[in-house]
């Protein structure tokens, strides 16, 4: 009991602490913005505004695959206590990436009338949505910088003003007039206003330019698998709504997407647990120190609140619909664990893939790529029964969840530095 208390009371431990139930909390708060603006947005509205969420979506993985690397490459540097290296990897990623963030946002920015015509919405929300990217390459870069360097704290205190920033200058903008576009204005505002907050707490690392001898950054092989990280775990959580819409009849669909809105809960709520490993596991891994006690000890976490969560699911399926969808979905309250279940295996899913991503072993992206070519493959073959197919999509995610267990096993990654 004394060795389990001393292992909660460590800095590292009660960051850990504050950063996961902060950014629970910071996912409630994103949740109440939506609740707003289905207040302050006829359906018709809400919906455009959507359209320019999922285009946001699609948009980010590139992103998110910048993120998973600039947050190992800056962890390790860390690690090492390579400042050098920290300063001119910042202006390496700008020069790098630069060039193609440009031609995407002009693209958005050029062919704004025909997105407008194909999302029925306004040609100035897709100009918007174009300058945004520029400003989401810089704001990538040094979010990631903050979770490499481990301001776990900071990072969940600036999330909550970002969040009453985005609130705040969407109901004025949305009360100016501005409609669906003000929405999506004003979370681009305020994520300009928190990016420039935290560059601030990072800037002694980047400023002044360091002009010393340039390094050869190599980032041809981990980028690769970046990708495939940020492209599956998109694609696992979409491709299956979409494949179903297409498939079944509408009714159907909006029964699925009942059941993956819940399942989702779970999932998201465990990830920022997955999101910890990454930086601390790296700079550990950069230091040649034994990084098994962060697997068992995050991973257990994660693996508890999830069987917990994904149980109570399953021993109350038609009260959790009743409460958190209504009555019209009641019909799919016995697929419901099937679902939370698959939920939860694809957290600890990606939990696997983030540690030993951050110590080198970025391969078993394979096995998250091969789920994601069969996800829907199989839901093609599984037409015939919606049933069949909410339990084919839970035997994909609990598949993959075993076979990265028996693979992170067979590289005897667990074991102690002194065995």
């Amino acid at each position: 009991m004394k060795r389990f208390f001393r292992a909660i009371s460590t800095p590292t431990a009660r960051s850990s602490a504050i950063y996961y139930f902060g950014n629970f909390f910071l996912s409630f708060s994103r949740y109440i913005f939506h609740l707003i603006l289905l207040r302050l947005l006829v359906p018709a509205v809400y919906g455009e505004f959507l359209s320019y969420l999922s285009l946001t979506y699609l948009l980010g993985i590139p992103m998110g695959t910048i993120g998973t690397i600039v947050t190992k490459f800056v962890a390790d540097y860390k690690g090492k206590g390579d400042s050098r290296s920290i300063n001119q990897f910042f202006y390496y990623l700008l020069k790098l990436l630069s060039p193609i963030i440009l031609v995407l946002g002009s693209l958005l920015i050029v062919f704004a009338t025909p997105l407008s015509q194909l999302f029925k919405a306004h040609p100035m929300a897709f100009v918007v949505l174009g300058v945004s990217v520029f400003i989401s390459l810089f704001q990538t870069i040094i979010t990631s910088y903050i979770a490499a360097f481990q301001k776990f704290i900071f990072q969940t205190i600036i999330g909550f003003v970002g969040v009453v920033a985005t609130i705040l200058f969407a109901v004025i903008f949305i009360k100016m007039g501005m409609g669906a576009t003000g929405a999506i204005l004003g979370q681009i505002l305020a994520g300009v206003i928190t990016t420039i907050i935290l560059f601030i707490s990072i800037h002694k690392s980047v400023l002044p330019v360091d002009q010393s001898k340039k390094i050869k950054f190599n980032l041809s092989g981990f980028t690769g698998y970046s990708f495939i990280f940020a492209l599956g775990t998109a694609s696992l959580v979409s491709t299956d709504i979409l494949m179903v819409r297409a498939l079944f009849d509408s009714h159907t669909s909006g029964l699925y997407s009942a059941l993956s809105i819940l399942g989702r809960m779970i999932l998201y709520g465990l990830t920022p647990i997955g999101a910890l490993v990454l930086p601390i596991a790296a700079h550990r891994h950069a230091q040649n120190s034994s990084t098994h006690s962060i697997f068992l000890k995050l991973g257990s976490v994660i693996l508890l609140f999830g069987m917990i969560g994904a149980s109570i699911f399953s021993l109350f399926p038609g009260l959790v619909i009743q409460l958190l969808s209504g009555s019209a979905y009641l019909e799919a309250a016995p697929l419901l664990s099937y679902f939370a279940f698959a939920m939860a295996f694809l957290a600890f899913s990606q939990f696997i893939i983030i540690y030993l991503m951050a110590v080198g072993r970025p391969k078993a992206n394979v096995f998250l790529l091969i789920a994601t070519i069969l996800q829907p493959i199989i839901f093609f073959f599984c037409r015939s029964s919606f049933a069949t197919t909410v339990r084919a999509n839970f035997v994909l995610q609990l598949a993959l969840f075993v076979s990265l267990s028996v693979y992170i096993y067979s590289q005897r990654l667990l074991r102690p530095s002194h065995i």
